[in-house]
Parts: C-alpha cells; structure tokens; sequence
C-alpha cells in the first residue's frame, strides 16, 4: 500500500483489481467460445475436405499455419518496441495470442482493446498499444499486397487485371508507413478526443525489421495452402507463387473489410476466385474452408500454449514495480 493510502482506500483498490480480473477472465472464455463455434460451425465441410486431402496433408499444413499465424507475435512486438513499449517476450506473447481471439467477434475491435488494458501492466499507455496495433495491421496489410503484386504475376503476367480493385488500397497504405504519418493521424484523432497525443513514430530501423517478419508471415501462410493444394495434384512453382500471392491478396483485404470477424466471408470469397485458376469450383472451396478451420484451430493452440506457459513466464518476468508517490 502507497505511504498515506487508508485501509479503505486499500480495499477499494482490491476491489477494483477483482472487477478488472474478472472481466478479463469473463471476456477471455467469450472469445473461446467465439473461437470454437467458428470451428464447429465449420465441421462437416472441413470432414469434406480432409476425405479429398488426406490427414497428413493437413497436419503439415496445421503447422505451416501456426508458423505463419506466430510470425505475427515479432511483428507486433517489434513496432511495440519501436514506439517505446518494450513488453519482455514472454508476457508479451500471452497478452498477443491471447488476445488474438478476440477477432471471431463481430467488429473487429476486441484485440486492441484486450492489449490496451493488457499493456497497462507493463507501463504502457493505452495510446501506445492502440498505435502499435494499427500501425501492425497497415504494415502487414501493405506488405501482403505488395507480395501479392510480386507473386500472382509469376503464376501468370494477368493475373493482377482480375484483382486490381484491391490494390487500390496499396497507394494509401504505404503512404501511413510513413515514420511520421499514422501517429500524426492518431494524435489528430486523440486531440479530437481531448486526450493527450501519441509523440511517438516508428524509426525505420523498426520499420524494416517488422516488414521482414511480415514478409516471412506470408510465405508460411502462402507454403500452407499449397501444401494442400499439392495434395490434389497441383504442385509447382507457380502454384506455390499462386497460394502464396492469393493467401496475401486474399487476407489483407479481409483485414481491411473491418465489419466481418477475422475477414470471415471477402477473404473466402477472394480466395476461391484465385485457386479456381487450378482448382475445379469444388476443390477450391474444399481448400479455402479447410484453410480457414485450420487457421482457426492455429489461434487456438497458440493461446492455449501462451496460457498454459503462462506461470513460468511470470516467474521468468515481472511487471516493473513503482515506488512509492
């Protein structure tokens, strides 16, 4: 207890901190059961497509895309600690998967929110989290498409005539890349708002490194589709650049349609008109739903190993302590 602080302050702080965990915990199994209801209303069309695919096929492509869905965690942690928010890795990995289910509810908001209270307890400020997550989102956004603009035209020099309705999105987004432009907007908006701004923006240095564990997230994302898209058949080249350009394509506008959970609904629909250059209409929705479950299930099992490490990580790290005021 702080120097001077009574008896009932103390309680009213315990009290607070109750509520603040129980909510927490109340919110944490809404986004579990979130989660596994996306999975469940999934399940007779994933059998589907795991009788046409073949279990082992699935497994790897289950790996491949954790891999692709934890490369996200460096990401966000690297802009994190560009914008002077050093959350230690092991915390800062519960917080993030954690909170990462939270994108199976409507609105798209929850994980921002989840890590902006989460961040509190390691001396960073709301304004803070809330920049690093949207300037994650714009970075991985403009490094899928830029993937998908190097990778589809190798699959076939058209192919980007069919799509160019979404890369108009691409001139915007690299314009917030800027060091200096997203924070300015949000210090714009936090001003609007009567809250005191951001004064942070992203060196380069953080820039590039964030881009480069964006660029490795999509190649694993790209490597999971086509594994299953090899097991009917279509192997090669430029089915790989296919898989890896249209998962890039497909995903980043789903990002950008905000009022969809996780994308649901514009990334399948993006994603069946690029495998249907290879793929019969049927196998290439077969592909996409599989995709999907087993990206799902990824989300899952990150959180639950970010849960389930939980103690250790603790014990390995400590919020910073304040002295007395």
């Amino acid at each position: 207890m702080r120097p001077g602080a009574s008896a009932d302050d103390g309680r009213a702080e315990r009290r607070g901190g109750g509520r603040r965990a129980a909510i927490a915990v109340g919110f944490v199994c809404l986004v579990i059961l979130a989660a596994g209801y996306a999975i469940y209303r999934e399940r007779h069309s994933f059998g589907a497509a795991l009788r046409q695919v073949g279990v082992w096929p699935m497994v790897l492509s289950l790996v491949l895309g954790a891999a692709g869905v934890a490369t996200t965690f460096p990401l966000w942690r690297e802009v994190l600690v560009g914008l002077g928010a050093p959350i230690p890795w092991g915390p800062a990995a519960r917080v993030f998967f954690t909170s990462q289910l939270g994108k199976y509810l409507p609105g798209s908001v929850w994980p921002v929110i989840m890590q902006m209270e989460a961040g509190r307890a390691w001396g960073a400020n709301r304004r803070t989290m809330l920049g690093g997550n949207l300037v994650t989102i714009v970075l991985n956004c403009c490094v899928g498409l830029l993937v998908a603009c190097i990778a589809l035209p190798v699959w076939s020099p058209h192919a980007l005539a069919h799509y160019w309705w979404v890369l108009l999105a691409l001139p915007f987004l690299l314009a917030l890349l800027h060091p200096r432009a997203l924070p300015a907007l949000l210090d714009k908006a936090f001003a609007l708002l009567h809250r005191p701004p951001l004064n942070e923006h992203l060196p380069l240095r953080s820039t590039a490194r964030a881009a480069e564990w964006s660029a490795l997230c999509w190649v694993l994302l790209g490597l999971h589709l086509y594994v299953l898209c090899a097991a009917l058949g279509h192997a090669g080249f430029s089915a790989l650049a296919l898989c890896v350009g249209g998962m890039a394509l497909a995903m980043s506008a789903g990002v950008l349609f905000i009022p969809a959970p996780a994308g649901a609904g514009l990334r399948e629909v993006v994603l069946v008109l690029v495998l249907r250059a290879v793929l019969s209409s049927g196998q290439a929705l077969a592909i996409v739903v599989a995709s999907r479950a087993l990206l799902i299930l990824a989300d899952v099992a990150l959180a639950g190993l970010a849960a389930v490490a939980r103690p250790r990580l603790v014990a390995a790290a400590s919020p910073p302590q304040r002295g007395p005021r």
